[in-house]
């Protein structure tokens, strides 16, 4: 926890900017009257982001089973005689347990950076990521900003080179997004994926993980060196529990035991295909799963499919599945404050761990009641 902590958060004399006044910040932890101050600074010139990022703030940020009791904000408060307790910098933690190098561990995700737009330029930005390089034994950021991503690196957050960003193009428009479509379904021929399944794949939307799936993560797990923990408490949280997200997930049975989990969310634009549950290695079993998931959200209409991962069998299975490599992938890093550990080898990432994943687009909000889109 972090209490009222005086930083003189301004650059040397001389680098300031003509014109702006010297300022100084206090970084303290979140207390719970500051809620609305803060979703208020995280929509400033974000239309619509202010109701979005109300629905889910407490689920996010007092509800993950895998919080350790932090504060869910590190907020950076002016102390300048004048807006004194003003908060103008902030920055989120999501508390996760993970494999790190095949050891259980405490990590951190770095989440809802922001300083405001009128205090920029004054070194509170940088100020603000030392003290979150440190906040946990490991600290994970996924979808770093271009103002973000330049401190992190001053502070040694390895950047992983190995993120993999795919498509299936299913039903894109005009000439080019024809060829797309073509590219993909040329592709999944290719690949020769036309052998029967050797699961039997169920389709079940917005339904609770059970107890079968933590029997099936805790057989699976040692084949990840890096990974979050993928416990049915976690997934519930994440993808069940969402307050506006409706997830689909298609689970792969052999001889009456589940053998494989894939989670997705349709969207008549862009699907996306978010995490993974089985066999580290196992790519066929990964390409029945996505194959599954690209005909069921087919049918559902949409026009393409995204997945992002950093995992070789899990890129090999959705490009036969179809999928072709795109540009423009999120940035991974990671910190590690424990210097004996190999930071970015091994790491099991996909879409859904990003915290930019967790709010919806706008026309697929529903309540918690609204029926599945494919009965």
């Amino acid at each position: 926890m972090w209490k009222h902590e005086h930083i003189n958060a301004n650059p040397p004399p001389g680098s300031q900017p003509a014109g702006i006044p010297r300022t100084a910040l206090s970084f303290r932890s979140f207390e719970d009257p500051d809620r609305n101050e803060v979703v208020n600074l995280l929509s400033i010139g974000r239309p619509g982001y202010l109701s979005l990022k109300s629905a889910v703030f407490d689920w996010q940020f007092h509800c993950n089973p895998h919080s350790d009791g932090r504060s869910p904000f590190l907020v950076g408060v002016l102390d300048d005689g004048r807006d004194d307790g003003l908060i103008v910098a902030l920055n989120g933690f999501m508390p996760v347990q993970i494999r790190f190098q095949n050891q259980p561990m405490l990590a951190s995700w770095s989440c809802d950076t922001y300083v405001s737009p009128s205090y920029r330029g004054r070194g509170f930005g940088k100020s603000l990521l030392q003290h979150v390089s440190n906040a946990a034994p490991i600290m994970l950021g996924y979808g770093i900003s271009d103002m973000s991503d330049p401190i992190l690196a001053q502070q040694h957050w390895q950047l992983h080179p190995d993120i993999v960003l795919l498509f299936c193009h299913v039903a894109e428009d005009g000439i080019t997004g024809r060829f797309k479509n073509l590219g993909s379904k040329l592709g999944r021929i290719r690949s020769g994926h036309a052998h029967p399944f050797s699961t039997e794949i169920t389709c079940e939307d917005d339904g609770p993980f059970s107890a079968e799936v933590g029997e099936l993560w805790a057989e699976c797990r040692s084949g990840y060196a890096s990974t979050v923990e993928r416990d049915p408490a976690y997934l519930n949280w994440k993808y069940y529990q969402h307050p506006l997200n409706r997830y689909i997930s298609y689970s792969a049975h052999s001889h009456g035991r589940l053998r494989g989990l894939m989670i997705a969310r349709h969207h008549p634009e862009e699907s996306v295909i978010v995490d993974y549950c089985g066999p580290a290695q196992d790519s066929r079993l990964m390409c029945e799963l996505a194959v599954a998931a690209v005909d069921d959200l087919s049918h559902r209409k949409t026009m393409r499919i995204r997945c992002e991962t950093t995992h070789a069998p899990m890129v090999e299975a959705l490009s036969r599945a179809g999928f072709l490599a795109g540009r423009h992938v999120s940035r991974f890093r990671v910190r590690s404050n424990l210097a004996e550990f190999d930071v970015l080898s091994g790491w099991f990432l996909m879409t859904g761990d990003s915290d930019n994943d967790l709010l919806p687009r706008g026309d697929t909000v529903a309540s918690r009641n609204t029926p599945g889109l494919h009965q």
